[in-house]
């Protein structure tokens, strides 16, 4: 008799999750539908049902369309619900970034970034992103380890070299910053930056 509770048990559990997994799916159709003609507050509305509000997926998109809506500190909330649902994942700390930036919040993208790379250390993007932040804060030094990073993956890229020729400039690496600057104007010859670097250096 136990046997056959479990089994029934088993089934009536099944049925609950792949009803839900419909329902869900017909909840994201709806939002979508509503994004589509800009209508977020319905979109939002669709999304808000209490039944998924432990849901990763459910967090995320609330948390994108709260930026598509400038809502700013909404979005950021549900980012940080995604975030902390699954903590291995990237996806939503890259999302976060995105109304953080508008609030000019710098220390919390920072961090996002760091987050990022604690996860995926030779990523690119966050890499770059870092080195340039900290390039603006006249913290060469650490521009250039982030911007190193960057070259290790992608000896060629213009942007990463322009900053990483700049970086060693000012910190008084002539010989770097020159390479640096020769590499950007093999990808650009008429990279204006490029050339007014190696003026000065020839100075």
């Amino acid at each position: 008799m136990s046997i056959l509770k479990q089994l029934v048990l088993g089934m009536l559990l099944v049925a609950t999750i792949n009803a839900n997994a419909q329902n869900l799916s017909e909840i994201f159709a709806k939002s979508y539908a509503a994004e589509k003609n800009a209508n977020y507050t319905e979109a939002i509305a669709a999304m808000q049902a209490q039944t998924y509000t432990s849901s990763y997926e459910v967090n995320l998109r609330l948390g994108w369309l709260y930026y598509a809506d400038k809502k700013h500190s909404e979005s950021v909330a549900y980012y940080q619900k995604a975030i902390a649902l699954k903590p291995l994942a990237t996806e939503p700390l890259w999302g976060i970034i995105y109304p953080l930036s508008v609030q000019e919040k710098w220390t919390g993208v920072e961090q996002a970034y760091k987050d990022i790379l604690k996860l995926d250390p030779r990523n690119s993007k966050a890499n770059y992103y870092l080195g340039s932040i900290y390039f603006y804060r006249k913290d060469y030094t650490t521009a250039k380890k982030y911007l190193q990073e960057v070259i290790a993956l992608y000896p060629f890229d213009k942007d990463a070299n322009l900053l990483y020729g700049w970086s060693q400039y000012y910190l008084g690496n002539t010989s770097e910053a020159k390479n640096a600057f020769n590499h950007v104007l093999n990808s650009k010859p008429d990279d204006s930056s490029a050339k007014e670097g190696l003026a000065l250096l020839n100075k």
